[in-house]
């Protein structure tokens, strides 16, 4: 039975000498054994001196065992001392078995466990290896370098005893505890992300998959952690997304300026459509609705500092009506704040509601009168921008959104350009306007100044021709008979030299070349003079005149252009005074002068007492009355030159009074 082990055995005595073998054919010796000693089979080198080390032990009553190399196979020796019946030690009893499998397979797990600690240390990874309670138990190097943990402090700690030994982390250290008892409750793998901070500064974001181990009975054996950096990945996400977003927000401002432009473009066109002033201001008014508001108002300021709603417009029609009633809401430029701010400064404003409201106050006029149809329409925000061309403020453009804080910086910027192209737009319908009116009233004054001019002359033609016809008679003609012909041609001569005096005053004070030749100057007398001179034309007329005169009402002023003021007065008190009677009267006013002339004739309605004192303007229609419509403009303009002032009171019917004031020393 022995024989059929797959095992050499033998025995020796106690100078280990071969007693008994079996298998000496498995181990391969060949020769005869019995007998022989241990060491003269062995031989003399390291690996004998082994064997006979171990049966030494062996003969003294120990076991011993050792491995040695024979036929190129691994051998493990079992020795054991051999006893006689009496206990004592008589020799030894080996067995030697062959264990080059079991070493390969031993070697092979060695292997394979040196590749796997090789793999999870080389791994970027973080592997975490827990107990049941929670206390680590292995961490490869990339997860001891995430906590900047050593290998001898870790192990056999919790999460919780370890965030009470390493501040820093405690926070990172909580949240693993926390994720822990989430997997173990979950009962199989969960996955989350975990941000660790680091000590310079930055921290680390780790996907982690963590793997609850169960016993049969469910409860807990242990916790596999994995624990990916993700960091750069995230970063580069977040970078994606931040291109992402630029881009977005890139092409979303190239097609807000796509859209802005091709508003821009829309709007010129438009305004450049027409140069009436009426249909401009209209454009203007709807021009930015729905794109810059729901409601818009144009305002103008006037030289006399004074603003005018020229213009209103709402997005819906259906709210056109209550639209309306904000055109009586006029800016007053002497209240700080609004849309008179604008006017003054020529900067844009956005309105706000005040806190609370629910309607922008600005908007309408400063004692709020109109604030319940603000409410109504629902403007909540709004945007003045003024009106600029040429130099000059001419009003604002205000518009108003149903949408708070609607008006950002590019809205602003754009309706700034819009105001630009609408005042532009505005100025040339004006300046067209102007032209137009300035052409009608040339051709006016043209066929006016003609036909004035072609009286007197018709005059002096017939005249002279008269006096040709005496002459050429061959007789002296009588004195009586030439001389009212020559006092004719005398008076529309005189006339001749009053047109074209008032058409060169007008050009001089034009180019501001007339020059005052100031004199001590004595009022009274110079008006005395003047009604003289007229003396003919009030019989003619058969209109009284009184004269009631203050002595010594003296100022250095130019006397002949004084005489010229009182001359204008005079002559259309006689023309428009239907022979009513004239009183003139000259006083002292507080070192100065007043001179008044009121006439009885047919008057001045008001809606034209505002513009008689202008160029080539009239008060009635020159199919009735003569005259160029210079002589008021001509009197004011002296009347000024000289540092005084003029003023009329009239009413159709009742006549007129012009006042002029003089100071002593212009």
């Amino acid at each position: 039975m022995l024989f059929q082990i797959p095992a050499f055995l033998y025995l020796t005595d106690r100078e280990l000498r071969f007693i008994a073998t079996a298998g000496s054919e498995w181990a391969g010796l060949e020769l005869e054994l019995e007998g022989k000693l241990l060491h003269e089979v062995l031989g003399a080198d390291a690996e004998p001196s082994r064997a006979l080390a171990a049966h030494q032990r062996a003969l003294g009553g120990e076991p011993a065992s050792y491995e040695t190399e024979w036929s190129h196979r691994l051998i493990s020796v079992r020795v054991e001392p051999a006893f006689d019946e009496e206990g004592r030690c008589v020799g030894t009893i080996g067995i030697a078995a062959e264990v080059s499998a079991r070493q390969r397979e031993i070697e092979e797990l060695r292997t394979n466990a040196e590749r796997l600690r090789t793999l999870l240390e080389t791994t970027p990874d973080a592997i975490y290896m827990k107990d049941g309670e929670g206390r680590w138990l292995e961490a490869n190097e990339a997860g001891l370098q995430l906590f900047h943990f050593s290998r001898s402090e870790y192990q056999g700690l919790t999460d919780l005893e370890l965030a009470r030994r390493h501040a820093f982390f405690r926070d990172a250290l909580l949240a693993c505890y926390q994720s822990d008892q989430q997997a173990w409750a979950a009962g199989g793998p969960t996955r989350r992300e975990e941000i660790i901070p680091q000590p310079d500064g930055d921290s680390r974001i780790v996907a982690v998959t963590k793997v609850p181990l169960l016993h049969p009975n469910g409860q807990r054996k242990g916790l596999v952690i994995l624990g990916r950096d993700i960091t750069r990945r995230r970063l580069a996400e977040q970078e994606r997304a931040r291109l992402l977003h630029q881009e977005k927000v890139a092409r979303a401002a190239a097609e807000e300026a796509r859209r802005r432009s091709e508003f821009l473009s829309s709007a010129s066109r438009v305004l450049a459509d027409s140069l009436d002033y009426d249909a401009t201001l209209t454009a203007v008014a709807r021009l930015g609705l729905p794109f810059l508001g729901e409601w818009c108002a144009v305002d103008l300021a006037g030289e006399d500092l004074r603003t005018s709603r020229v213009a209103t417009a709402h997005a819906e029609p259906s709210k056109a009506g209550s639209a309306r009633r904000l055109e009586e809401c006029v800016p007053d430029l002497e209240v700080a704040g609004g849309i008179a701010e604008v006017i003054r400064t020529r900067r844009p404003l956005v309105l706000t509601p005040p806190p609370g409201g629910e309607g922008v106050p600005a908007l309408c006029c400063h004692e709020g009168a109109h604030l319940d149809t603000v409410r109504e329409l629902g403007l909540r925000s709004g945007l003045s921008v003024p009106l600029v061309a040429r130099g000059r403020t001419m009003g604002t453009l205000t518009y108003a959104s149903v949408r708070p804080d609607r008006y950002r910086d590019e809205d602003v910027r754009l309706a700034e350009d819009l105001a630009w192209r609408a005042a532009l737009a505005l100025d040339n319908a004006r300046l067209y306007r102007e032209s137009q009116e300035a052409i009608q009233a040339r051709d006016e004054f043209l066929s006016i100044a003609s036909h004035e001019l072609r009286t007197p002359i018709t005059a002096l033609r017939l005249g002279i021709q008269r006096l040709l016809r005496l002459a050429r008679g061959g007789a002296e003609p009588a004195w009586k008979t030439v001389a009212p012909s020559l006092e004719g041609i005398e008076r529309q001569g005189k006339r001749l030299a009053l047109l074209i005096d008032s058409l060169l005053d007008v050009s001089r004070l034009q180019s501001h070349r007339i020059q005052l030749d100031l004199e001590e100057v004595e009022l009274s007398a110079v008006v005395r003079d003047v009604v003289e001179q007229f003396g003919g034309a009030l019989a003619r007329t058969h209109t009284p005149l009184s004269l009631r005169t203050e002595a010594s009402v003296v100022g250095r002023w130019d006397r002949l252009r004084l005489e010229q003021v009182v001359t204008n007065l005079l002559d259309n008190a006689i023309k428009y005074g239907a022979s009513a009677p004239i009183e003139v009267s000259v006083a002292r006013e507080n070192g100065g002068a007043v001179l008044t002339l009121k006439d009885g004739g047919i008057g001045i309605s008001s809606e034209r007492l505002p513009f008689i004192f202008g160029r080539f303007e009239r008060a009635v229609s020159s199919r009735h009355y003569g005259g160029l419509g210079l002589g008021l403009y001509i009197v004011r303009q002296l009347v000024e030159l000289h540092g005084g002032s003029i003023q009329v009171e009239s009413s159709p019917g009742q006549g007129s009074t012009f006042t002029i004031r003089l100071p002593p020393h212009p």
